[in-house]
């Protein structure tokens, strides 16, 4: 069974308007043809967005994570996009 675990950075707003970035979990299973989003607390994302910081807001992160390469399916990555490492990997068990 195939899967791709990335993850990219993206701002949301904060306390008194301030910027927050978070962190934005995507697991592609390509066994069934599905895609899941997690914050960064391992919970299934949810489908609110609000625009923030424009180009990097929830909604961005989600597009990057979609088809996070530049050129064809597992080749090299989008700027800002990166795998799950280990510790990832364990956090959001």
């Amino acid at each position: 069974m195939s899967h791709t675990r990335v993850k990219t950075k993206y701002a949301e707003e904060g306390a008194y308007a301030s910027t927050e970035h978070r962190t934005l979990y995507c697991h592609h299973n390509h066994s069934c043809d599905c895609v899941t989003f997690y914050d960064e607390k391992g919970r299934v994302e949810s489908m609110g967005f609000c625009s923030w910081e424009s180009g990097n807001d929830l909604w961005d992160a989600m597009n990057r994570l979609w088809f996070p390469f530049k050129d064809k399916w597992g080749e090299e990555l989008l700027d800002g996009v990166e795998y799950w490492s280990k510790e990832d990997y364990e956090t959001l068990r």
